[in-house]
């Protein structure tokens, strides 16, 4: 039952007068005798409402009895209120307008959950992006960013082992090698052997390396970040309340508990 198929049924003045008067099931006779048209059209009519999803049919002796089916209804109930969502939020909400089609495909989904994570979804390319483009300014990528900021929340000597921080930041391990390499060679961070387990490398995060991360927090936020800055404090609070909550029931979802990045 797609709202395309329940809306092209009614478009018909004369299909549509037949609907609303079943407001009580009935027969082929019964309706034609309201209406101003033979039976073979009533028959025509009700075949493509019951096709379209609007209309039961079931047999009753020689006669077939036709009722409204209550969840067509809801459907179309259900995208009317999602088309004055979208009539309040503005023409430009891409997301919203979708709401009514996903509801009428699934009508036993919550429509407005699956809204919410198409807005995470898109949210979520605009903080890459963006993060990423403030990286490359100063010569690097996020997930280089990442490696540092890791080891500059550590506090100081901004010092830790490949696999603490692993364990800490859920920085994977594999393909860390070249990061490292480029971010020694420019001089951001320095490598050397632990002296309590030779097979780990230690690092640390030299002094460049801390100046870069400050101008990167001090002036080079992204979009988003002064996006937020919009949020009145009130709305910044109920975000910071209930995302951490959220993350902890996704994390749930998946069996483990993750930290809000992973750096590959």
């Amino acid at each position: 039952m797609s709202v395309d198929a329940l809306l092209a049924a009614l478009a018909d003045p004369t299909r549509r007068g037949l609907f609303e008067s079943l407001t009580e099931p009935a027969s082929v006779s019964d309706l034609a005798s309201r209406h101003p048209i033979t039976r073979g059209a009533v028959s025509q009519h009700l075949k493509v409402l019951v096709e379209a999803g609007l209309v039961d049919v079931r047999p009753q002796g020689r006669m077939r009895i036709y009722s409204r089916r209550p969840e067509s209804l809801r459907a179309l109930a259900q995208y009317a209120i999602a088309m004055d969502k979208v009539s309040e939020a503005g023409p430009q909400d891409a997301i919203a307008s979708e709401l009514g089609k996903w509801q009428a495909e699934a009508p036993n989904i919550d429509y407005g959950v699956l809204a919410l994570m198409m807005y995470f979804t898109q949210i979520g390319h605009h903080v890459v992006s963006s993060s990423e483009a403030v990286a490359e300014r100063a010569g690097l990528s996020f997930a280089d960013v990442a490696l540092l900021g890791a080891l500059r929340r550590l506090g100081p000597p901004y010092e830790s082992t490949s696999s603490r921080l692993a364990r800490t930041f859920w920085i994977s391990l594999p393909g860390m090698t070249k990061r490292l390499g480029r971010l020694e060679a420019a001089g951001l961070l320095i490598r050397s052997v632990d002296a309590d387990d030779r097979r780990s490398a230690l690092l640390r995060l030299t002094d460049k390396g801390l100046s870069v991360l400050r101008d990167l927090v001090a002036n080079q936020q992204p979009a988003e970040y002064h996006a937020l800055l919009q949020l009145s404090a009130a709305e910044r609070e109920q975000l910071s309340s209930l995302l951490p909550r959220l993350l902890d029931l996704i994390d749930a979802q998946h069996g483990q508990r993750r930290p809000a990045y992973r750096v590959r």
